[in-house]
């Protein structure tokens, strides 16, 4: 490619085929939670009449493996911080290589539950790691659209798992073994093809190495058909030689910041997974349809869900962050009210519902990705990421863990109608505290205590 005689900051370079090839394969660890965590909600169906689970043990089958994203969430979001993205993006996912193919294998409820939460320290893992590369890679203008393809994923895994769910119905009883060690496959080719991804510019100069950073970002450059501007303040050395800690980002500096992405992520995540997680089994067990039919309308769910995906990105630059989120969060509280008020209706006009849902569950549910990956300096971003996730992790545990037991004892209506309150709290705590990162470059310098 030839070189134009335009200089540019790092921050402006054009798309390359290299941030998008790194988008796609940040994307892909979010696709395999979203696959991971559809792909048991398809698996009950079958792990139900055979080990035959209490209403506590259905909520811990869903929730263990977001407990297990909890905590590798915290771990590796703040040692990648402290020893770069690179070497944690590589091998990240070899956690849920191994203990997806053990999942599969469980002879027991307690072995599953054990196996799931080993293999959601991976994904836990990747949210920080995925998020943080792609942001520091991107160029300002699009990073927004970039975090909106990257997150969006999600619903493509989940479309895939019930797909794939669909193909293994009637392969005999052991069907959910086969489902569940699917997704190891996917994630050892994408382990293989990340290995071509270099360390994070941003992080190299915030860690003292400005010359191994120029050289990244002069190859990335130069792939885009540019040259790099010598004088580059994003990529100015900092003297950061402090290992990172979770108490920078409740420094007086950060701790809006913090409280807002993560509590806002966690209300989010109550509803949401306690929703998706048991979807085909609440159309199945409680709408009394077919497990064929429960798992083709969870597949129309999420295919839709993909598609609104494609409408966040090409609004999440016009509208901006704040905004977006704040009344995406109150079209899902309207949703969640309905489903609850109304939740006696039919199945296919529940179903419809559902639709619904999807569309309004896309807006916050990106979105809190997206401002999670843009609001903190580099040296904390991936400690920060990782704080916000473990807190959405918490949420989403306690959603899936809950949402079984709210059902048996006081019915499904009342459980949305719960998950409404949760995302009107989120809708307020969005317009208190949340800034507006549209358009500004991603803040490099290091906090100081």
């Amino acid at each position: 490619m030839s070189l134009t005689s335009q200089t540019v900051q790092f921050g402006d370079l054009p798309l390359s085929k290299f941030v998008r090839r790194l988008t796609f394969l940040s994307a892909m660890g979010v696709f395999l939670d979203g696959y991971n965590l559809s792909i048991i909600a398809a698996a009950l169906l079958f792990i139900k009449p055979l080990f035959h689970p209490t209403s506590v043990q259905l909520g811990f089958i869903g929730s263990a493996a977001v407990l297990g994203m909890l905590v590798g969430a915290l771990v590796f979001g703040n040692l990648t911080d402290r020893f770069g993205r690179r070497t944690m993006y590589l091998f990240d996912l070899l956690f849920f290589i191994v203990f997806a193919i053990l999942s599969a294998l469980s002879q027991n409820i307690w072995e599953l539950i054990i196996f799931r939460f080993l293999l959601g320290i991976g994904l836990g893992a990747d949210y920080p790691i995925s998020s943080t590369l792609t942001a520091e890679f991107a160029p300002t203008k699009r990073r927004g659209l970039l975090l909106v393809f990257t997150i969006g994923a999600w619903p493509a895994g989940a479309t895939v798992a019930y797909l794939v769910s669909l193909a293994l119905l009637h392969t005999g009883p052991n069907a959910w073994r086969f489902m569940l060690g699917s997704g190891a496959v996917i994630a050892l080719l994408v382990m293989w093809a990340r290995r071509a991804i270099p360390e994070s510019p941003r992080w190299l100069a915030a860690s003292g190495h400005q010359d191994r950073a120029l050289d990244v970002a002069t190859r990335i450059a130069k792939d885009s058909g540019v040259m790099l501007d010598p004088d580059q303040p994003e990529l100015a050395p900092v003297g950061l030689r402090r290992l990172a800690s979770f108490k920078q980002l409740f420094s007086p500096a950060l701790i809006r910041m913090t409280l807002f992405v993560s509590l806002g992520w966690f209300l989010f995540d109550i509803g949401s997974y306690g929703t998706s997680t048991f979807l085909p089994t609440i159309l199945k067990d409680i709408k009394g349809t077919s497990t064929t039919d429960s798992l083709l309308a969870s597949t129309g769910v999420w295919l839709l869900t993909l598609i609104v995906m494609f409408g966040v990105a090409a609004l999440v630059e016009v509208f901006g962050r704040k905004w977006f989120q704040t009344w995406g969060f109150v079209a899902l509280a309207i949703v969640f009210f309905l489903m609850g008020i109304i939740s006696h209706i039919p199945f296919t006009a529940f179903v419809i519902l559902y639709l619904l849902w999807a569309i309004a569950n896309e807006i916050p549910g990106t979105l809190t990705y997206v401002f999670a990956g843009e609001l903190f300096p580099t040296s904390v971003r991936a400690s920060g990421h990782g704080f916000a996730t473990a807190s959405s992790r918490f949420g989403a545990f306690l959603g899936t863990l809950v949402f079984p037991i709210i059902i048996a004892a006081v019915g499904l209506g009342t459980g949305f109608v719960i998950f409404a309150i949760l995302n009107l709290l989120g809708a307020l705590v969005t317009a208190w505290l949340a800034p507006e990162p549209k358009g500004r470059a991603l803040p490099q310098e290091v906090m100081q205590s």
